[in-house]
């Protein structure tokens, strides 16, 4: 189920940045909209998941001064299968 699977990619996301939530901005504003996110999956309020396709494809931007790092691209890796996931639940 893509709901499930969407929640999954978020754990691994956070799982990755969240020790550097207070030692970077990006990273602290990626976690808040990840933690904002699953609230609306839980909701399954499709019009907020239709905005925050937005804001996940927008992480990629704000790894851009972290890229090379592993943990990084392995996020940025959860988070390409996270905008597929939503992509599938909001049936785009």
């Amino acid at each position: 189920m893509s709901v499930s699977d969407a929640m999954r990619e978020i754990q691994a996301i956070k799982s990755l940045i969240g020790p550097y939530e207070y030692y970077s901005y990006e990273a602290r504003r990626a976690l808040n909209v990840l933690r904002d996110l699953e609230r609306a999956l839980e909701r399954m309020d499709k019009e907020s998941i239709k905005r925050f396709i937005n804001d996940v494809a927008n992480i990629e931007e704000l790894a851009a001064p972290y890229r090379g790092y592993t943990f990084v691209e392995e996020a940025l890796t959860h988070a390409r299968e996270l905008l597929n996931q939503l992509k599938r639940i909001v049936g785009e």
